[in-house]
């Protein structure tokens, strides 16, 4: 009796993470570029004599983006907005010097002109919009362009945004504010143009939305809670059945 009321006590923390993982899910409905993330399970080993193992639950396996599936991409009219179209990620310099990678393309510039995240990371490589700026325009390969006050024809280029990809971008660490970190799962970036290889392009004046769906988060709801009561109701039913043979033998 005891193993059940374990079994199922292991049962209600995991389907708490799966509770708690799609409450984010849905938290971040209107996040720029946010990538839902799926809870995976795993069965705990197994006890008993011979030929009759009984299993002693679940536990979570890991909590992960399920497929950087595209987000659905919106225009704002800012000049420096940009949403990436297919594979890959911006790099970005964090003030602690390290890089990491997101796709969320809601740029702006520093007080020295650079451009940055809403955050305030510097994209890689660097790029700087002078202060005489009148149009910014973003190419789909990333090339940065400017008509300033003193030449207000003749675009003048001031570098180009780059892209990283992965071998398996799912191994990808989350870091929280829309940002990632490689690891030995994802694998060593490779930095390229957009528009090249596997690479994405960019659209400018725009924006990816998240891609959560909110139909299917709340189906998962539904499903995680009568998960989570059908094994409350196990407790409480092994918990009668200790009452009960202890009221036998007093």
């Amino acid at each position: 009796m005891q193993t059940g009321m374990f079994t199922s006590a292991n049962a209600l923390g995991a389907f708490q993470t799966s509770l708690d993982n799609t409450s984010n899910n849905l938290a971040n409905v209107n996040t720029t570029a946010f990538k839902r993330s799926v809870v995976s399970f795993q069965d705990l080993m197994y006890a008993g004599p011979p030929n009759a193992q009984v299993g002693t639950g679940v536990k979570v396996a890991s909590v992960a983006p399920l497929g950087f599936a595209q987000g659905t991409v919106v225009g704002t009219g800012r000049n420096l907005d940009v949403a990436i179209n297919g594979k890959g990620f911006m790099l970005v310099q964090l003030p602690n010097g390290s890089i990491q990678y997101t796709r969320d393309g809601a740029l702006g510039t520093d007080a020295t002109g650079r451009l940055v995240t809403g955050a305030g990371n510097i994209v890689q490589p660097p790029i700087i919009i002078p202060p005489n700026a009148i149009t910014t325009t973003i190419a789909s390969d990333g090339t940065v362009s400017v008509l300033t006050s003193t030449s207000p024809n003749t675009p003048k280029v001031l570098g180009q945004i780059q892209l990283a990809s992965f071998t398996n971008q799912e191994g990808l660490m989350s870091e929280g504010g829309n940002l990632y970190s490689e690891s030995v799962a994802s694998g060593p970036p490779t930095v390229g143009t957009p528009g090249t290889g596997i690479l994405g392009t960019l659209q400018s004046q725009s924006l990816e939305q998240s891609n959560v769906d909110v139909t299917s988060e709340l189906t998962n709801l539904v499903t995680t809670q009568q998960a989570y009561t059908a094994n409350s109701k196990v407790i409480t039913t092994t918990n009668q059945m200790v009452t009960s043979a202890l009221s036998l033998v007093t």
